[in-house]
């Protein structure tokens, strides 16, 4: 899995290329935890992730949960066919 960070004055866009699953969740969690302290909105693209398992979808709830908590947006941005459909039947595209 590669995980890009990148900012601009007012989002902070991280881009996934792999599977977000249980056995790669540890090393997006790490990089993905100090996100709130940049202080900005956040957008997670998906374009590049085939699969997302519940611990994927649990991190990203968590990331959410936090950026609320300061009044910050999660976007999640170009998800691929099968992670949108994986949303759905998890009924969370809304939600994310």
């Amino acid at each position: 899995m590669n995980i890009k960070i990148n900012q601009t004055s007012d989002v902070v866009r991280v881009i996934i290329e792999g599977n977000l699953e249980s056995t790669t969740i540890k090393p997006f969690s790490d990089k993905i935890s100090n996100i709130p302290g940049y202080d900005k909105d956040v957008e997670i693209d998906l374009a590049l992730v085939d699969y997302i398992d519940s611990s994927g979808i649990r991190s990203l709830l968590t990331l959410k949960k936090k950026l609320k908590e300061i009044d910050k947006n999660l976007t999640i941005t170009n998800s691929s066919e099968n992670v949108k459909r994986i949303l759905q039947l998890s009924s969370l595209q809304g939600v994310l």
